[in-house]
């Protein structure tokens, strides 16, 4: 008899957890209990419009789909990376509801969730919705920590981290703003506060035409001066209007630069000055041709601390970059270009013996 009323005791006990098993299933909202779909269900990406992202530092901005591709709508649709911007789209539409971490706000902070806390904020809209998810820390490799606006549940979705949505316009697009082979550039003449300085190359070399008589050129700047004038970085497109605040209408820096450009002639076209070329000859290669090309890039207002506008002659936009171009040639003194000579050692003069 008391075998009996043990079995059926744990016969009752085990009822009991198989119950409070399934009511914590329900409650847990577990995977077998749920149904997973992605996180930005009924949207698809070939109809994402419009993205905003915005991260911790109350930095943001704002891509949309143009007629060529993916533009920044704030600077007169600068064209953007298109291909790295759906790379990214596509990493956003694949992410689910596979794998739930947290239903409660109070882990919001910690995931970095919050609608005023968080990674990033992504607000994409097509043409009829507009969705928001944030994004937070990580929790592992290749993973991240999302919640849709508006819910409690946060998922750990992968194939993505939040670092890879920056805000950082000059990640999404082409930065380069000028771009000539150093080797082609035959002079530089810059205008600052200080004068002007024109450089022309010799050979291998540069000289500095405002030198005097035995002077000699202190060319230890050269490099820097070379390397901004060929290539120059750009951190923002600005757009194509001039801006009164761009401060262009008396450019504190002006750069003029001259260089030679490769022709692109008849590919049958050969340098016959050799009198050993026979016709026909299939070694004989077109003759390389040259022409000289030039352009000029002004400087502007400094519009946030150490960005200075730029305008480039042969470009569209007006653009913002670092302080250290603009410094290249702000800073050039006629003083810093000149060697001075060496001191003569005085001649000792042994007095004459008596």
């Amino acid at each position: 008899m008391m075998l009996n009323r043990s079995n059926l005791f744990l016969a009752a006990l085990l009822a009991g957890q198989v119950v409070l098993l399934a009511i914590l299933t329900l409650v847990s909202g577990g995977a077998e209990g749920r149904r997973v779909v992605p996180l930005l269900e009924g949207m698809s990406q070939a109809d994402i419009e419009r993205v905003m992202i915005a991260d911790d530092l109350d930095k943001a901005m704002t891509f949309a789909r143009g007629g060529d591709g993916w533009v920044l709508p704030e600077a007169d649709d600068f064209p953007l990376n298109g291909d790295k911007v759906e790379e990214i789209l596509g990493k956003l539409t694949a992410m689910d509801t596979r794998r739930l971490v947290a239903s409660n706000p109070a882990n919001f902070a910690r995931l970095e969730v919050k609608e005023d806390d968080f990674r990033r904020r992504i607000e994409l809209t097509d043409s009829g919705q507009t969705r928001i998810l944030y994004l937070g820390g990580s929790g592992g490799v290749d993973t991240v920590y999302a919640r849709r606006g508006g819910e409690n549940d946060v998922y750990l979705g992968s194939g993505l981290n939040s670092w890879e949505l920056s805000t950082q316009v000059s990640t999404w697009l082409d930065a380069s703003y000028v771009d000539v082979p150093a080797d082609d550039v035959l002079e530089i003449r810059v205008q600052n506060g200080a004068g002007s300085f024109t450089f022309l190359r010799a050979g291998e070399g540069w000289t500095y035409t405002g030198l005097g008589e035995g002077a000699v050129f202190e060319d230890t700047r050269m490099p820097i001066i070379l390397r901004n004038a060929a290539s120059v970085q750009l951190l923002e497109p600005l757009g194509l209007e001039a801006k009164e605040a761009y401060g262009l209408d008396s450019a504190a820096v002006t750069v003029e630069v001259r260089y030679r450009e490769l022709v692109e002639g008849d590919s049958e076209a050969t340098d016959l000055s050799d009198e050993t070329a026979v016709a026909g000859d299939a070694d004989i290669e077109p003759a390389i041709e040259y022409a000289e090309a030039s352009y000029s890039l002004s400087f502007g207002a400094e519009l946030e601390a150490g960005d200075f506008v730029l305008k480039a002659s042969d470009a569209e936009y007006y653009v913002l970059v670092r302080d250290t171009v603009f410094n290249a040639f702000d800073n050039i003194r006629h003083e810093d270009l000149v060697k001075q000579p060496a001191p003569e050692e005085a001649l000792e003069v042994a007095p004459a013996s008596e």
